[in-house]
C-alpha cells in the first residue's frame, strides 16, 4: 500500500488505483483481490464456498419473511431489523443437523426459533402491552385466533405521551419455503381504534388460512399508536413507538 506525499489529496479511483483517507493520512492501492473463478474452483476456498452458499440460503429465507410481513413491518421503525432477523435465521439454519456444511437450510422445523422476535427492538411487545395474548392455531380448518383479555390502557399499555388512540393487528402468516408446492399467505385482523383511556373489552382477532396448509404458520401481534386530530388518526413519529412481535408458531 502506497502513501501519498503530494500536496494534492486524492480520494476515489483512477484506473486501477484507489485513493482514500485513513487515520495515517492519504493512501493509495492497486485494485486486487481473489478472482471469482478462483473462489469458485480452488480447493483452498472450499470453506468460503460453503459459507457463501449458507449465507445465500439465509438471505433468501429472510427476504421471504420480510416480503410476506411487509405491510406490518412498515408500521414500525428499526434500521437494524433486517440484520437482527438474518442473525435469527442463521440460528435456524444451524438447527439443520442432517445436512452437510454448505448445504444446511432454514427448515420448517426450525421456525420455533422465531418466536418472541421483535421487529422493533426499541419497542418490544413485553415492554409495551402488559396482557397475555392467547393463540389458537387449527391447521385442519385453517382458522387462527388470538384472544386478548380486557385492556385498561392506563395499566396495561406503555404508550407515548402524544398518543390518543392505539390499534392492535394480528397477522396470520403461512410461510412456504417451496413456492412451487404452495404459496405463502398473510391474513390481517385489525381492532378498532381504541382510546388510551377507559377500558377495552376482551376481543378475538381471527385469521383464516387454507385448510391443511403445508408449512410453518406464524402469528404476529402489532400494537400501533396514533394521535387523533379532527377524526383523522396519525401515526406517531413514523412508527418509532409501534411494536410487532411473533407470538406463536406452529410447525406441525
Amino acid at each position: 500500500m502506497a502513501k501519498q506525499e503530494s500536496f494534492i489529496k486524492l480520494q476515489g479511483k483512477v484506473g486501477d488505483l484507489s485513493f482514500f483517507k485513513t487515520k495515517s493520512g492519504y493512501q493509495a492501492r492497486v485494485k486486487g483481490g481473489v478472482s471469482a473463478d478462483r473462489i469458485k474452483n480452488d480447493p483452498a476456498y472450499q470453506r468460503t464456498r460453503e459459507n457463501n452458499a449458507e449465507f445465500a440460503a439465509v438471505s433468501v429465507a429472510a427476504k421471504n419473511i420480510r416480503d410476506l410481513l411487509r405491510s406490518m413491518i412498515l408500521q414500525t421503525h428499526d434500521p437494524k431489523m433486517a440484520t437482527r432477523l438474518s442473525s435469527r435465521l442463521f440460528r435456524m439454519m444451524k438447527a439443520d443437523t442432517s445436512s452437510l456444511r454448505g448445504e444446511r437450510k432454514v427448515t420448517a422445523a426450525s421456525f420455533g426459533i422465531l418466536k418472541d422476535f421483535n421487529f422493533n427492538e426499541a419497542a418490544p411487545l413485553n415492554n409495551t402491552l402488559f396482557v397475555d395474548a392467547i393463540s389458537s392455531i387449527n391447521r385442519a380448518t385453517g382458522v387462527v385466533e388470538m384472544s386478548l383479555p380486557e385492556i385498561k390502557p392506563e395499566i396495561h399499555l406503555a404508550k407515548p405521551k402524544a398518543a390518543t388512540h392505539f390499534r392492535l393487528t394480528a397477522g396470520t402468516a403461512l410461510i412456504t419455503l417451496d413456492q412451487v408446492v404452495e404459496r405463502s399467505d398473510l391474513q390481517l385482523a385489525l381492532s378498532d381504534y381504541a382510546p388510551v383511556t377507559g377500558t377495552i373489552p376482551p376481543m378475538v382477532l381471527t385469521g383464516t388460512l387454507p385448510p391443511n396448509a403445508v408449512g410453518p404458520i406464524v402469528l404476529a401481534l402489532g400494537v400501533n399508536f396514533y394521535q387523533e386530530v379532527n377524526g383523522v388518526y396519525y401515526s406517531l413519529i413514523n412508527g418509532a413507538f409501534n411494536t410487532l412481535c411473533i407470538v406463536a408458531v406452529d410447525t406441525a
